[in-house]
């Protein structure tokens, strides 16, 4: 019988009504996402966007066994959210990302364009998916590269064949990759 990945035995607790697989997807996840909300809303409601993301989660654990990709759906659900406050305050059309990124540097995310993003790395191959992800999470060249027992030049490299393919798949859309 095949193993199942960390994700999923995550998945399968939850849906199972588990309180021990909702801990492991709070210590797994929790600072991923709040640096995440941070970025794109600031300090102010970031860990009200990540607590509402996880209390959806709970709410909703029935069906939580029909996710594919936990990383992928708390990105984008994360993202979501951030996009929802910032259209509240009807700061949608520009806005700056106060902790991450040099000063005066402005973008717009597009919801759409977010999820093409994240459903595209899911295409990826393997090794390709996981330096992505983990790059958009904050981790560092050689973290990466110490978690996946490789070198930092292979991890530069699996970063920038994924970039190149994400750009061809993106089409027009590939900008977000400036900031990835």
């Amino acid at each position: 019988m095949a193993r199942l990945n960390p994700d999923e035995v995550i998945i399968s607790k939850i849906a199972a009504d588990f309180p021990e697989g909702f801990r492991a997807l709070f210590i797994t996840y929790y600072k991923p996402l709040l640096r995440i909300a941070e970025k794109m809303i600031g300090v102010e409601f970031a860990e009200d966007i990540v607590q509402d993301t996880f209390l959806t989660i709970w709410n909703n654990k029935q069906s939580f066994d029909t996710i594919l990709s936990l990383k992928s759906y708390l990105y984008t659900s994360i993202q979501n959210k951030c996009l929802n406050v910032i259209r509240t305050n009807q700061q949608f059309e520009k806005y700056k990302v106060e902790q991450s990124v040099e000063p005066g540097e402005e973008y717009i995310l597009d919801e759409e364009v977010i999820s093409q993003l994240y459903q595209t790395i899911d295409l990826l191959p393997e090794h390709y998916k996981e330096v992505m992800l983990k790059s958009m999470e904050g981790e560092s060249i050689a973290k990466i590269a110490l978690s996946m027992d490789t070198t930092e030049d292979a991890i530069k490299a699996y970063k920038r064949r994924a970039k190149q393919i994400l750009k061809k798949e993106l089409g027009d859309k590939a900008f977000i990759l400036l900031f990835l």
